[in-house]
């Protein structure tokens, strides 16, 4: 290792050189090691057998994850925090391990999304995890999701929300999307948006989807959204202050 004299300290890394700061607090630099890991030995030692079954099914669960954030896309499009996909794919790869039927590597979503648990994992997944169902709603044992209706009785918009300081107004809206996962194919049915100011009375929320006909796995979306009235217009506010959850499925 060299030790690095100048009027200043250097950090990281250029070409084959890596600088960094030692225990001592001495400027150094160093060749970054050379690694001995070839894609041929990946993919034939055995001491790597069990990365290769996992990435298998990594890779499987980023192919369905691609369908799965657009199950619900209108919603997310305006309610999405930066590791939406990343989490997205973790969630798969949750209910994929639920799979009690296949070994590792063959495990398979569409397994494990049949199982109890797997289907479980889906609720409560938020598009912007910023801002979960849990933090919007002061309340949360208010509201309820039932038959294709999300509802809350004597929904006080002063007091019931967790309003953003520029916010006026809030839309809540409902969405069902049927999921065929064998096919990996789906439709989504929005339902009528809800807009209600933050000083109006209070008042029964009642949000209705029809589902599609298809009958596979249906979850339901709901969405919150915030918006700022400017003289006659109503302006949304940035994505990281809405909200996309999943409130319930149901597997036909």
């Amino acid at each position: 290792m060299a030790k690095i004299t100048a009027p200043f300290q250097i950090e990281g890394t250029i070409d084959d050189l890596n600088f960094f700061i030692d225990e001592y607090g001495i400027n150094r630099a160093r060749l970054k090691p050379e690694s001995n890991m070839t894609t041929e030995k990946f993919k034939t030692l055995p001491s790597f057998h069990k990365a290769r079954m996992q990435n298998i099914e990594f890779g499987q669960c980023a192919t369905k994850a691609k369908t799965f954030r657009l199950l619900a896309a209108e919603f997310n499009k305006q309610a999405k925090d930066g590791r939406f996909a990343g989490r997205a794919n973790k969630l798969l790869l949750e209910v994929l391990q639920e799979d009690q039927k296949n070994e590792l590597g063959s495990r398979l979503f569409t397994e494990g999304i049949k199982t109890k648990f797997g289907q479980e994992f889906l609720i409560g997944f938020e598009s912007n995890k910023h801002r979960p169902i849990s933090k919007v709603f002061i309340d949360n044992n208010k509201w309820e999701i039932r038959n294709n209706r999300f509802s809350h009785p004597d929904f006080n918009p002063a007091n019931d929300i967790n309003w953003p300081e520029e916010a006026t107004h809030v839309t809540f809206n409902l969405a069902i999307a049927n999921w065929n996962i064998e096919n990996d194919t789906f439709s989504t049915n929005y339902g009528q948006p809800i807009i209600i100011s933050k000083n109006e009375e209070k008042q029964n929320i009642v949000l209705e989807v029809v589902p599609p006909i298809e009958q596979n796995l249906q979850i339901t979306f709901i969405f919150i959204g915030f918006s700022k009235q400017r003289g006659s217009r109503d302006i949304a506010l940035h994505r990281k202050y809405n909200t996309a959850t999943i409130i319930a499925y149901q597997y036909l």
